[in-house]
């Protein structure tokens, strides 16, 4: 019995160490997008925003130099050329590992 209550115990505070942790994986998700194109310059890098991690929507978010994200809709055909222009501009960052 003592062994029972012992691991009753146990489970409940494991599952509120567990419960506090899990609360502070707060995603900070887009809630709107942008439909104004961007400035190429002021952009840095970008990363995509999907629903399946939690967010109400995707989105693509542009970080800018000054550190800024700014939500824009994935599939809208300027988006899709600053993310292809952005690639190619990390690609070209990656220096050759072949040698």
């Amino acid at each position: 019995m003592q062994q029972l209550r012992l691991l009753c115990f146990s489970l409940l505070v494991l599952g509120c160490i567990l419960h506090v942790y899990a609360g502070n994986n707060v995603l900070d998700c887009c809630l709107r997008t942008r439909e104004k194109p961007i400035p190429w310059r002021i952009v840095q890098d970008y990363r995509m925003q999907l629903v399946q991690d939690g967010c109400d929507i995707p989105a693509t978010v542009f970080i800018t130099a000054r550190g800024k994200q700014l939500c824009a809709p994935p599939q809208a055909p300027w988006v899709l050329r600053l993310r292809e222009k952005l690639d190619a501009s990390s690609a070209r960052k990656v220096p050759n590992q072949s040698n």
